[in-house]
């Protein structure tokens, strides 16, 4: 036969009824198909009674009813894949019968073994073709990506840290010399006696030598501050350079016409893991090429239906705009050219209820006459 299909396995929903299983795949032998089922909280377990695996009806049956197992309950799936032994039965002698229905049989389960590899490559993570990483599980390529993003944080945070040692330096020497201009100062003060003119001299002296003081001082608090702001922007452009080095993962729809540099992004695919856990694709955007780098995938146990894209997000939760035209002020309840309100029984307030008048037409107030044993209509002219 020809192998036209790239299919080797097929993942079913259940539904509480159904019990048999289309096998829309080839298959050379029926030990070849394994049945997984998967519980709604994502465990998984494989089948090994209880089922019959029919090739002439293409189908597997499962649960038999003769086993008294209820049918799957909704919120369970089950995976039919094809397993073909890693083996080949052609023993061609020579110059025997060259038989063109055994080499193609022999080429089908060759192709049919492929296509099992195929399919368990795909659900295996990768790393680019340049790198020298063999062998290395998904878990390990995680980590490696935590690591580069936390290295980098952690020298953001160094230089951010040494901008304030920095700081705190030159505010330190700051208060240092002006203690000391303040002290002088204040020596000098003391020293102002005697005449008039002695003092004044004393005292120009001394306002001299505190203005020559508290300049120096000033100078070298702002060579301190100078230097301060110079560490900060420079602290500040390491921690945006750190910034945008790093690669944050953001779940996708679908890829973009173009992306930011500085997200990895997810992309859910149709397949699934031996476990049915969906297939997530990384890409990287590269602003030089501008295009998409496939840079690795993983598995992973979210649902990528109910992933929502920043843009389903947005459009989940109420702006004020739409609440505004949405829904009443409360300022506007039970006020006059507002909306009447309802008591505990869901009738209107008698407070809430208009008057006839004489020149109204519609007017329901009304009063009991306890002398005539009726109700009249209350009136008011306006």
């Amino acid at each position: 036969m020809s192998i036209s299909s790239l299919i080797c396995k097929r993942t079913y929903h259940a539904d509480g009824e159904r019990r048999e299983w289309e096998i829309d795949f080839p298959v050379l032998s029926a030990q070849d198909v394994v049945i997984y089922v998967t519980d709604p909280q994502g465990a998984e377990s494989k089948i090994t009674d209880n089922y019959e695996v029919n090739l002439e009806r293409e189908v597997v049956v499962y649960p038999l009813i003769s086993s008294g197992v209820s049918p799957l309950a909704t919120g369970y799936t089950i995976t039919l894949l094809r397993t073909t032994p890693y083996t080949q039965g052609i023993n061609l002698t020579q110059q025997g019968t060259l038989d063109a229905e055994e080499l193609e049989a022999g080429f089908d389960r060759l192709t049919l073994q492929i296509q099992e590899l195929a399919e368990q490559l795909k659900r295996s993570i990768k790393y680019a073709v340049s790198s020298i990483n063999t062998d290395v599980d998904a878990q390990t390529f995680l980590n490696e990506l935590q690591a580069t993003q936390t290295a980098a944080l952690n020298t953001a945070l160094a230089s951010v840290e040494q901008t304030k040692t920095t700081l705190q330096q030159a505010l330190a020497t700051e208060q240092t010399q002006r203690s000391q201009a303040d002290l002088s100062l204040q020596q000098n003060l003391q020293m102002l006696a005697g005449t008039a003119a002695q003092q004044e001299a004393a005292q120009t002296s001394a306002l001299s030598s505190e203005a020559s003081t508290r300049s120096v001082a000033d100078t070298a608090l702002e060579s301190a501050l100078s230097a301060e702001t110079t560490a900060r922007l420079n602290g500040d452009a390491a921690l945006q350079q750190a910034i945008e080095q790093l690669n944050f993962i953001t779940f996708v729809v679908g890829l973009p016409a173009s992306g930011n540099s500085k997200y990895i992004y997810a992309v859910p695919q149709e397949e699934t893991d031996l476990d049915d856990h969906p297939i997530v694709v990384l890409y990287l955007w590269d602003t030089t090429l501008q295009s998409w780098n496939a840079i690795g995938a993983f598995s992973t146990n979210l649902d990528p239906a109910t992933l929502l894209t920043k843009t389903e997000a947005a459009n989940t939760y109420l702006t004020q705009t739409a609440a505004v035209n949405t829904y009443l002020p409360l300022a506007q309840k039970a006020v006059a050219g507002g909306v009447a309100s309802l008591d505990a029984n869901g009738k209107l307030a008698s407070t809430q209820i208009p008057y006839a008048t004489s020149n109204t037409i519609g007017g329901i107030k009304q009063s009991f006459d306890s002398t005539t044993g009726t109700w009249i209509v209350v009136t008011e002219d306006l």
